[in-house]
């Protein structure tokens, strides 16, 4: 099976010359993208920008893509850093190399697809998708279940200890401080603010749920275990009352489900969607049906991983 992965590098200490270069191809990017089409720019990003960006917005920035063929990544042991990678710009021939500090290592073997350079406060990072054949286990000793919800983000069962593991409530905590801040920032009509809020909640929340996805995996991986992944298809078109709809389209489950798919999958462990519908109506643990359900007690995750035996899970994976 072919994975990808997305390497978030960041630059460090480039020369002044370099980093004046990249700059210069940066900014270029979005005055040609804002209809400058004299600006110096390298040929093969001007031809990825006018693949990528059809519709663009005013006052904002763009990352430059940059097409795989052109990105180089060379591992050297320098006191610096591990790594250097290669961007091509205009007035350099064969591009820069510049020094980058990644969030993981690279694996040994890998084939670099579409990369993106990226300008957050003032400092340079380059995003370096990767993509890898790995063998997906056929055997597995156990059941990781895990259920997606609305008060914890996401309730995990191991099937060789049947005790709940409960992550991410501080997420809702995180949500609703945040939509207080826009209330408020809005009765003073603060408008730019709560623009300039709205991405350092996307941040927090992402980082929140890259590190919950990662803990999972590493539980399954511990475990040998197969994931069984609560499958949430359909639960927007089917929210009823106002207040539950404004929840449900709150909720980073579909991102979530994706960080763990393809955290997964590069580990080589398969994950399986297990439909959830009346799954939440019974307590398995209090054993009460309907409105009286115990909350937060993992419910969904247990009746699904009773309704389908370990064993035959096993068989079939």
């Amino acid at each position: 099976m072919l994975v990808s992965k997305t390497i978030k590098c960041g630059i460090v200490n480039p020369t002044k010359t370099k980093l004046n270069l990249l700059e210069q191809e940066y900014e270029n990017l979005q005055r040609f993208l804002h209809g400058d089409e004299n600006v110096k720019l390298y040929s093969a990003n001007k031809q990825q920008a006018k693949r990528y960006y059809k519709k663009i917005k005013p006052n904002r920035a763009y990352p430059l893509s940059v097409r795989k063929d052109l990105v180089k990544v060379k591992r050297k042991e320098t006191k610096l850093v591990k790594y250097w990678v290669r961007i091509p710009v205009a007035g350099r021939r064969g591009g820069v190399w510049l020094p980058v500090k990644p969030h993981c290592e690279f694996p040994e073997s890998y084939e670099i697809c579409e990369s993106k350079v990226l300008k957050r406060n003032g400092r340079f990072f380059i995003h370096i998708t990767i993509k890898k054949e790995v063998e997906i286990k056929t055997s597995y000793s156990s059941v990781l279940a895990i259920d997606i919800g609305e008060r914890v983000i996401a309730t995990a069962v191991l099937s060789v200890e049947k005790r709940p593991r409960f992550y991410g409530r501080d997420v809702r905590g995180i949500r609703r401080h945040f939509a207080w801040l826009r209330k408020r920032l809005g009765e003073r009509k603060l408008l730019k603010v709560i623009k300039r809020m709205g991405h350092k909640e996307r941040r927090a929340v992402d980082d929140r749920l890259h590190k919950i996805s990662r803990e999972l995996v590493r539980l399954a991986h511990q475990h040998n275990a197969l994931i069984l992944l609560g499958d949430l298809k359909g639960i927007r078109s089917s929210a009823k009352g106002k207040r539950f709809n404004k929840i449900v389209n709150s909720m980073p489950y579909y991102k979530l489900t994706k960080y763990i798919e393809y955290k997964a999958n590069w580990l080589g462990i398969k994950v399986v969607k297990v439909k959830e519908n009346g799954t939440s109506k019974t307590c398995l643990n209090a054993g009460v049906r309907g409105r009286d359900r115990t909350r937060d007690c993992s419910c969904a995750t247990l009746a699904d991983t009773e309704r389908m035996p370990i064993s035959s899970v096993l068989k079939t994976y």
